[in-house]
């Protein structure tokens, strides 16, 4: 991603597929992010960006102190585990850390035992099993004919 890609996101607003934080310190609120982007199509976190897309910028300290957060979030906080990618971009305004989170192949991702998707700018804890069945198929854990029916009988 180059500076005028991300000029762009950030003057769009957080979305679906963008969320933007000025930092993150919580492997809690991290791997809930992680799981949420993981479980709904994949997405970017902005990291060194306030929420109204204003660049605060990260310093070398900041950057250092993520990637290990990132590292270690991703591996012991998210099941089954993710692999995010980072880039950092200097702007005139500060460095950015971009964390790219792919759609997530092993539906459904947990943190906490939590299953949570994005919805639009914020993220919420799917409770629905029609839902939750979906996501099982889609990762061809679960099919459709072997769905049990109940008040029927095998003849």
């Amino acid at each position: 991603m180059d500076v005028s890609e991300l000029h762009r996101i950030l003057a769009n607003g957080e979305d679906s597929r963008h969320q933007f934080k000025r930092d993150v310190n919580n492997s809690d609120s991290l791997a809930e992010e992680l799981v949420a982007f993981s479980n709904s199509g994949g997405g970017l976190l902005l990291l060194g960006v306030d929420d109204d897309g204003s660049i605060r910028g990260l310093t070398s300290a900041d950057v250092h102190r993520l990637n290990q957060l990132v590292s270690n979030t991703a591996s012991q906080n998210v099941n089954p585990s993710v692999n995010p990618i980072t880039e950092n971009i200097m702007t005139d305004d500060g460095l950015v850390m971009v964390l790219s989170v792919p759609d997530g192949l092993r539906k459904p991702y947990t943190t906490r035992g939590a299953i949570l998707v994005k919805s639009g700018a914020y993220k919420r804890k799917v409770t629905a099993v029609e839902e939750m069945q979906r996501m099982f198929q889609a990762a061809r854990l679960v099919h459709a004919d072997e769905i049990p029916v109940t008040g029927t009988t095998w003849s």
